[in-house]
C-alpha cells in the first residue's frame, strides 16, 4: 500500500513538470513587437478568447497617433479606429482567434534558461513546440510560471518576437470591446 502511494506521488509530480505551462487564453497585456531586438511598436492588448474577441491599442510610429484595432471573429469583421480623426476602418477577418497560448501545454520544456531582456534579472524557464509550419518558443517566469516573459514564432516567411511588460490573467470586461459611438457593428 505504502509503496503504491509512494509510486503515484512520483507519476504525479512526474506528470506536472512533463507538462508545458498552463496559461490563460483570456487576458491584458502590455506588450513590446520587437523586430531585431529593437522595439517597433508597444501595444495594450485585450483578448477574450470565450467571446473570440480582441482589441489592440498602439501608438503609430510615423506620428504619435494612437490606433485601436477591434477584433470580433464571430462576426468576421476587424476595426481600425483613429479616434483624432474620428475615422473607422472595417476589414473583413478571415482567420479564427486561435488560443493564444493553448500551444504550450504541449510544449517541450528546455534545459536551458531564459531571460527578459525588459524585465532584467528576471529567470525564465523555456519552452518550444515544434510543428511543420513553425516554431514557437515560450520563456515563462521561473517563480511565478503563468506569467509570460516572452514568445517567440518562426515561419518561413516571419519572425516575431513579442516581450510581455505586464501580463494579467482573466477574461477582460466587457466594455472594453465597445465600439466609438462614430463606428457600427
Amino acid at each position: 500500500m505504502m509503496r503504491t502511494l509512494i509510486l503515484l506521488a512520483i507519476l504525479s509530480v512526474t506528470f506536472i513538470f512533463a507538462q508545458g505551462p498552463v496559461i490563460s487564453d483570456n487576458f491584458v497585456a502590455v506588450v513590446d513587437f520587437l523586430v531585431d531586438g529593437r522595439i517597433q511598436e508597444r501595444a495594450q492588448v485585450w483578448e477574450d478568447f470565450n467571446a473570440q474577441e480582441s482589441r489592440f491599442d498602439f501608438e503609430r510610429r510615423e506620428d504619435h497617433v494612437l490606433i485601436h484595432q477591434y477584433n470580433f471573429y464571430k462576426l468576421l469583421k476587424s476595426y481600425i479606429v483613429d479616434e483624432r480623426t474620428r475615422n473607422c476602418t472595417v476589414t473583413p477577418l478571415t482567420t479564427t482567434l486561435k488560443p493564444a497560448f493553448g500551444w504550450a501545454l504541449n510544449a517541450t520544456r528546455s534545459t536551458r534558461p531564459c531571460h527578459s531582456e525588459i524585465n532584467v534579472g528576471r529567470l525564465g524557464v523555456l519552452w518550444s513546440s515544434v510543428t511543420a509550419t513553425e516554431t514557437l518558443y515560450l520563456c515563462v517566469d521561473a517563480t511565478e510560471p503563468t506569467r509570460p516573459l516572452w514568445v517567440e514564432r518562426v515561419t518561413a516567411r516571419e519572425h516575431d518576437y513579442y516581450e510581455f511588460r505586464a501580463f494579467l490573467a482573466g477574461v477582460p470586461p466587457a466594455q472594453v470591446f465597445d465600439l466609438p459611438a462614430f463606428c457600427s457593428k
